[in-house]
């Protein structure tokens, strides 16, 4: 059992015999804002006081009297104002965790608490009517991650990409493939338009486009979108794919929308109307999401007898269901938070619960150069790519700068800070860490004695640099949990930052391989494990973990 939910096994147990109910009260484990308020802090009291009507410090000071902790568990109990209960791990308890690090490996960090239930995580699906921009490798970044971070608590996670690869833009991809391939050829009329998507990057796709193939589509419809469209829809799908490997990020599925129709889409209209949240108006039909506290009811089918967007997207759904999901999440982009209550809706008919489906919004990414902003707009053809952006900087940067904020937040991407190649670079800073302390081992195998780990006496280590590496260590665990169910890996970026300062830090004032053998044999076991967990962090948020730089 890990120290954490030990901790709660003897909180939940203060808490019965105090004859405290705590239900409905989640028990939350944290970290002190400032280092003299202990390791481990919670605000229990604070949320028992609503309930039970008593002063939190009241409650936390009882509380703090029942605990039942061994002094080589933790050394000191507080109650700090407005009601927190702080703890001090022991010295023992830190040492015991740093040899689990060790012994674990790859699999500390990981837990089980997923039970192998199965979830789904959609991210990207970005319209493959162009290459990848720059918010869809931001949301690569954070769905990648998300599945990674499920995985790693027992979840078997799935990644999808939904492929919209029908419906009104595949027609206006067409119209301006085939501009772009009359162009290429002289043929274009007077007045003729390039359509919806002018970018320069359909030149390249009607390169591809022989005299034979366009001669057929032509024949086919006179002014011939539907060849065209899906020509362009295959070939940019592939350039999609591609970029995504690229950027080191893998999915499980693409799910292309075209086989959801018509079957699937018309059975999703017929639940909705079976359940009676369906009405005519106006030629149209409508689904009553206002029952369910949407703005207005949504258009399921127009008046012309098309399904909307809407109604595909409720079909897409309905077969995630009746894949056996337990839960799924889609991660939207920036511009869909009306999407999200009509979708809660459709959730809650075809699942019985509209927290089956869960949303998460990645925010808008703005590229800049020096103070100047770069235009990143797929229609109007001044588009700043996915994979321009790895030429430039790297997958692991970029992943990692996607990382750094709250995914639902706008992020401002310095390519300066980027392209730079020291401790300035966030994603350097830590690599630097890993890849010192393999120097460090390296170095050690020529001077020390080889010893057994299990011999090695960590207890010398007690220094307030080595106390505080060990801290960090031990909360390893918790923050994967935390990011995980929270669904913000951006948690990782920020322990891996503050692990590689305390590292650092430990690494100016002490030195590691002194005449010392016992010593040093105790501060290499330490920064082995350091090394694990900075391999273990960097190996979840998908970026290298070097062993020199």
């Amino acid at each position: 059992m890990r120290f954490r939910e030990v901790i709660g096994h003897r909180l939940k147990d203060a808490l019965h015999r105090c004859g405290y109910v705590t239900d409905d009260v989640p028990l939350v484990l944290e970290r002190p804002r400032l280092k003299e308020h202990g390791d481990i802090a919670t605000p229990i009291a604070l949320s028992l006081a609503k309930v039970l009507k008593k002063s939190p410090m009241e409650i936390a000071e009882r509380v703090a009297r029942e605990l039942d902790f061994a002094q080589d568990e933790v050394s000191k109990i507080e109650v700090a104002k407005p009601g927190y209960l702080n703890l001090r791990v022991a010295h023992d308890q830190l040492l015991r965790n740093v040899r689990e690090c060790r012994v674990e490996g790859d699999a500390y960090g990981a837990t089980d608490i997923g039970k192998g239930a199965r979830c789904q995580i959609e991210y990207v699906s970005a319209n493959p009517t162009g290459p990848l921009v720059v918010v869809s490798a931001r949301a690569a970044a954070v769905g990648s991650v998300i599945v990674n971070l499920l995985r790693s608590i027992g979840f078997a996670a799935e990644g999808e990409y939904y492929v919209n690869d029908c419906g009104n833009q595949v027609q206006a991809l067409g119209k301006s493939l085939r501009f772009r391939l009359r162009e290429r050829l002289g043929h274009l009329g007077a007045g003729e338009e390039i359509g919806a998507y002018p970018g320069d990057y359909l030149k390249a796709v009607a390169a591809r486009v022989t005299a034979s193939q366009a001669a057929g589509w032509d024949a086919d419809n006179g002014t011939a979108t539907a060849g065209y469209g899906d020509f362009a829809t295959e070939h940019l799908l592939a350039v999609i794919k591609e970029d995504l490997r690229l950027f080191g990020v893998k999915f499980d599925n693409f799910f292309r929308e075209s086989t959801l129709h018509p079957h699937t889409v018309e059975e999703a209209r017929r639940i909705i109307e079976d359940n009676g949240h369906a009405y005519s108006d106006s030629g149209a039909l409508y689904f009553r999401t206002t029952t369910f506290g949407d703005e207005k009811d949504r258009v399921l089918v127009k008046s012309d007898g098309n399904p909307t967007y809407f109604l595909g997207d409720i079909a897409y759904h309905l077969d995630k269901y009746r894949r056996g999901y337990k839960w799924v999440v889609d991660i939207l982009g920036p511009d869909h938070h009306g999407h999200i209550p009509r979708m809660q809706a459709a959730s809650s008919v075809l699942a019985g619960d509209k927290n089956w489906l869960k949303t998460l919004i990645v925010g808008w990414v703005r590229l800049l150069e020096g103070d100047r902003p770069l235009s990143m707009s797929k229609r109007s053809g001044e588009i700043i790519t996915m994979r321009e952006l790895i030429e430039d900087v790297g997958a692991d940067v970029a992943k990692y700068l996607f990382l750094m904020r709250r995914s639902n937040t706008p992020l401002d991407f310095d390519l300066e800070l980027a392209r730079k190649q020291s401790d300035e670079n966030p994603v350097y800073y830590v690599q630097y860490a890993h890849a010192r302390i393999a120097n460090v081992i390296r170095f050690a195998k020529t001077k020390l004695q080889k010893k057994q780990i299990e011999s090695i006496d960590l207890s010398r280590l007690d220094s307030p640099e080595e106390r505080d590496l060990m801290v960090q260590l031990l909360f390893f665990p918790s923050e994967v949990e935390a990011a995980a169910l929270s669904f913000e890996p951006h948690r990782l970026t920020t322990y891996a930052r503050e692990l590689a300062t305390l590292f650092h830090r430990f690494y100016h004032e002490h030195r590691i391989v002194t005449d010392d053998q016992e010593m040093s044999n105790a501060r290499l076991y330490l920064v082995e494990a350091t090394k694990q967990v900075l391999s273990n962090v960097l190996r979840l948020t998908g970026v290298d973990a070097p062993n020199s730089m």
